[in-house]
Formats: C-alpha cells, sequence, structure tokens
C-alpha cells in the first residue's frame, strides 16, 4: 500500500510514539515488525519529499555589458571596491575599531566633497540650499561616528577584577618568578622581590594608575 515515491512512512512504535521511517534509504525494511503503520483514509500517511529546507535556486548570471564602455566602467569599479579600505578591513577583520576609523574617514572625505561642491555652485550662481543640507547631514554622521569611536576607546580596558584577569596575573607573576630563579637571582632574593611587588599591589592607588595606563593616559 506505500507508493513507490514515498520518501518515509509514518508509524507508531512499540512504546505509542510516531516516528518516521526511512523507506527511501533502507526500503520496507525499515519498517518494524512491531510498528503500526499510520493510515488516513484508509491509506498509509507518507512524506513524497525528502525533510528539510528547499535549496535555494541559484542566482541567475548577470547580463553582459552592452558595449565596450559598459564593459570597462564595470571592470573599473569592481577594481575600485577591490581597493577599498573599508572593504577591505570589513573582510579582514570585522571586529576591528579600524572599520569604525574607515566608516569616519568616509563620512568626512563626503562632507569635504559637498563642501566643494556648494563653494562651486556659490562661484556659478546656482542654487545651495540642498548641497548645505546634505553636508549638515553627513557633518552629523562624523560627529556622531567620532563620539561612538571615543566610547569605543574610552571602554578599551580590561576588567581588573574578572577571573579571567586574576588567572592571568597570577600566570604573568609566575612566569616573573620561574626567570628570576632560572636567571641566578638567589631565592631569599627573589622573594624580597616579591614581597616589596605585593605590598605595590596592595596600594589603592595602583589600580587606578593600571586603568589610566591602558586608557594612554
Amino acid at each position: 500500500m506505500v507508493p513507490d515515491d514515498a520518501q518515509r512512512v509514518k508509524v507508531i512504535d512499540e512504546k505509542g510514539q510516531e516516528r518516521w521511517r526511512d523507506v527511501a534509504a533502507e526500503g520496507m525494511d525499515a519498517i518494524l515488525d512491531s510498528d503500526e503503520v499510520v493510515l488516513l483514509g484508509g491509506e498509509p500517511v507518507v512524506m513524497r519529499t525528502r525533510p528539510g529546507r528547499r535549496k535555494k535556486p541559484p542566482r541567475a548570471a548577470p547580463p553582459p555589458p552592452v558595449n565596450q564602455t559598459v564593459a570597462q566602467l564595470q571592470s573599473a569599479k569592481n577594481q575600485f571596491l577591490d581597493e577599498d579600505d573599508l572593504t577591505k578591513q570589513i573582510e579582514k577583520n570585522l571586529e576591528s575599531e579600524e572599520v569604525l576609523y574607515c566608516v569616519l574617514r568616509g563620512f568626512a572625505e563626503e562632507a569635504a566633497s559637498l563642501a566643494f561642491e556648494r563653494h562651486e555652485a556659490e562661484r556659478t550662481g546656482k542654487e545651495t540650499s540642498q548641497l548645505s543640507i546634505r553636508r549638515i547631514n553627513a557633518l552629523k554622521a562624523v560627529a556622531e561616528t567620532w563620539l561612538k569611536r571615543k566610547e569605543q576607546l574610552a571602554s578599551k580596558t580590561i576588567d581588573m577584577a574578572s577571573p579571567a584577569f586574576s588567572r592571568l596575573f597570577d600566570f604573568i607573576v609566575a612566569t616573573f618568578r620561574e626567570s628570576m630563579l632560572a636567571g641566578g637571582v638567589p631565592a631569599d632574593l627573589a622573594e624580597i622581590v616579591f614581597t616589596r611587588l605585593g605590598d605595590r599591589l596592595k596600594d589603592e592607588t595602583w589600580e587606578q594608575e593600571a586603568q589610566n595606563r591602558m586608557r594612554g593616559a
């Protein structure tokens, strides 16, 4: 009763659970003797297509350039995009702060270009209000991006209270101790050094100084 094009057949197993048996891959042996085939209108409930999302059809190839001039322009554009700093930085490391720097520089270049166009329009007696509005928007984008970059730099510090930093610092201190002993420093002298280091770390000003150093202050 199972149609030839069936991929899977719904059954109720010996535990009373509904399951799909893969008859396309395993044949009718996939249906166990203890299975009860689920029927609907006297016919087995089957799946005629493989489960999962349908594959998207491949994109159609773009039409060829209409003439040699257009082909040259497309080639020049593709080369320009390949050499674009923002595009290359995103492909290299999307998480890098250089991405924001490239965006900021791009906004600034557009604002400067609009300023040039406005001066040229004024020189030739043309309307400049639309150019001024576009430049104001570009300058606002520069200011907002600059503030984001300042926030990015201000937050670029290590959480000194985190367990990860504590483990890292312990490892650095242990490595320093091993290096001193391996370099021939007497053990009692090394202990004096680490005692002095411990006293310095307990100073309440040390953590603040460390935070300022991370900020470049």
